[in-house]
């Protein structure tokens, strides 16, 4: 996930991160922003993109 995670571009990497801190549910956004070394509001700004969209 860290090596895919890290090839994509900035955008990408938030919409990235948005959907697999959803799927992990509660915890999910700290986990994430951890697991990735970005910030909670980063998911939280790639979330509101990708709610956008629908």
């Amino acid at each position: 996930m860290i090596l895919f995670f890290d090839n994509l571009r900035e955008k990408d990497q938030r919409h990235y991160a948005a959907v697999e801190a959803k799927k992990l549910g509660h915890g999910g956004q700290q986990y994430i922003s951890e697991l990735f070394g970005i910030s909670v509001r980063t998911i939280e700004r790639g979330i509101e993109e990708l709610e956008k969209k629908s």
